[in-house]
């Protein structure tokens, strides 16, 4: 029981780092030249996973902090941005990818649609949420004997590391021109990796443990931008 309690301790630990990592990644696409990180928590693209968006926002309409006028309002939105995404041409939906700065809850809040406060509600419900899946596939795999204490506790220093790596890549970022930062991310080859190959790498995981985390958390995967 005394053991139990340690690994879930441990995982809280690992998860509250996890979410820092999502958004010191999602940080750089607050730069112009940067684009966004397919996995940051707000950002146009992860809000098209249509199921995590309503998900939270309905969670706050039910919690009374978000009221259903203005989650039909949400919903309205993100509906006419698809609309109008899916009937643009190849290229140019290439070039908007290309173009789009911030995030779909920044436009919300630029259009009025939200305030300042309810964009920091949704963030914060949608990292909840987040949390609760990382949880749940974390406590599986060691469950299950995929990864152990040790596994555990070697994934959340590498994820310490990852996390001070981030921020001096930011602080890095604030002093260049956009087109630094372009050429930046154009030859940045190990960041286009996600953090699970990175681990197999750096032998912080082996290549049959990455890929049962992978099944378990397919958040931790991220997929290399298309050019």
């Amino acid at each position: 029981m005394k053991n139990s309690a340690s690994i879930k301790k441990v995982l809280c630990a690992i998860l509250a780092i996890s979410m820092c990592f999502s958004a010191g990644i999602s940080a750089f696409a607050e730069y112009p030249g940067a684009a966004a990180d397919p996995k940051a928590d707000g950002s146009i693209k992860s809000c098209n996973n249509k199921q995590y968006l309503e998900e939270a926002v309905q969670k706050l309409v039910q919690e009374g902090k978000l009221s259903k006028e203005k989650a039909d309002k949400i919903m309205e939105y993100k509906k006419r941005k698809e609309e109008e995404f899916s009937k643009l041409s190849k290229e140019e939906k290439q070039q908007l990818k290309k173009d789009r700065k911030g995030s779909l809850l920044n436009e919300l809040k630029k259009e009025g649609v939200l305030t300042e406060e309810e964009v920091r509600l949704i963030r914060t419900k949608l990292r909840e949420m987040k949390e609760a899946r990382l949880n749940d596939g974390m406590q599986k795999l060691v469950d299950s004997g995929v990864l152990t204490a040790d596994d555990i506790n070697n994934i959340r220093n590498y994820m310490l590391k990852v996390r001070e790596e981030r921020k001096a890549q930011i602080e890095k970022l604030k002093s260049m021109t956009p087109e630094q930062r372009k050429e930046y991310f154009d030859n940045s080859k190990r960041d286009k990796k996600d953090i699970l190959t990175r681990m197999v790498e750096d032998k912080v995981i082996t290549k049959e443990q990455a890929e049962e985390i992978r099944k378990a958390i397919p958040e931790l995967s991220r997929k290399k931008r298309r050019r």
